[in-house]
């Protein structure tokens, strides 16, 4: 896994748009959770989950954090609903969430699901 010298600063902003529950809906912000062991056995960092950059609701009203984040084990990007359960999911291997490929809903999700954008810059 990437050492934390090499890791670059997750500066990226994700908007979430038009799924089947408005709560996932919104603003997501480089994630500020506190270094925790992943179920993977990787230690998180700050911006970073399983070795990849990871976001917070920028209303900080998820359960979890990071809210969307990566799966190594199943080899997946994961957003969660404010409950903390997940809701959509997208199977890949890319380094960020995938932005032209449609999602799939998960669990907890309700259809359709989201649309999401990468910002460079904070768009508020």
């Amino acid at each position: 896994m990437t050492d934390a010298e090499q890791l670059q600063p997750n500066t990226l902003f994700i908007e979430v748009s038009g799924s089947g529950l408005p709560e996932v809906d919104g603003l997501y912000v480089p994630s500020e959770a506190p270094p925790t062991q992943s179920d993977a056995g990787v230690m998180s960092q700050r911006g970073y989950w399983n070795g990849r950059m990871a976001w917070d609701r920028a209303d900080g009203k998820a359960a979890r954090s990071p809210a969307i984040s990566y799966s190594i084990g199943f080899k997946s990007w994961r957003i969660c609903r404010l409950d903390g359960h997940l809701a959509y999911e997208i199977t890949c291997e890319d380094e960020l969430p995938p932005t032209d490929r449609q999602w799939n809903v998960y669990k907890m999700g309700v259809a359709p699901a989201p649309k999401v954008v990468i910002h460079d810059t904070d768009p508020r």
